[in-house]
């Protein structure tokens, strides 16, 4: 598949003009907010991505998108989103531009996913709160296009099998909601006219 259509302004525009859709909550037991954030590494359009800290209680050693559940305190799911993001990076909402939101995403362990999606400022000095942070890493748009990245995984979840799809990135599998999330956002700009 041919990937060089995929270039930052292409992910801007097409996703700045999806902002104005509205999305209705899943009911979902939790909530929680993500940001999806951009940049361009090395001449080519990646987006920011986590591993979760081994020690986590919940989604530990995952690779996910910086964010957390939204408390009580937070203005707004994207306030939770950049709240979080600060939190676990060191990156302030001042280094963001958000783009648009996302429809949720349900995960099965009872998470409701809100993703923010933007641009974080190319070169932004990142420092990993090592608590919740085990490793950082840009990734190229490319993985989640070509379909020489893409894979199938098999996971267990209340005594069900579940076929997901997941990503495959040097030695990391992006995979549930986080893949998700990216594929969601991934197809918006792909079938954009």
């Amino acid at each position: 598949m041919n990937t060089t259509k995929i270039t930052i302004n292409r992910l801007e525009t097409t996703l700045r003009q999806y902002s104005g859709n509205e999305h209705e909550a899943l009911g979902s037991s939790f909530r929680a907010a993500v940001s999806v954030l951009f940049n361009v590494t090395n001449g080519e359009p990646c987006v920011l991505m986590i591993r979760r800290a081994d020690t986590l209680r919940i989604h530990s050693g995952q690779w996910a998108f910086p964010g957390g559940r939204i408390e009580k305190s937070d203005h707004s799911p994207m306030h939770a989103a950049l709240r979080e993001t600060d939190e676990e990076l060191g990156i302030k909402s001042s280094d963001i531009d958000i783009w648009c939101q996302m429809p949720p995403v349900d995960t099965s362990t009872g998470y409701e996913v809100w993703p923010f999606v933007g641009r974080v400022i190319d070169g932004v000095k990142i420092t990993p709160e090592k608590a919740e942070v085990a490793d950082v890493v840009n990734v190229p748009v490319r993985v989640f296009v070509d379909t020489l990245f893409r894979r199938s995984i098999t996971i267990v979840r209340k005594n069900e099998l579940r076929k997901l799809t997941a990503y495959a990135y040097e030695d990391r599998i992006i995979w549930g909601a986080s893949a998700q999330i990216i594929a969601n956002t991934i197809n918006i700009v792909m079938n954009a006219e």
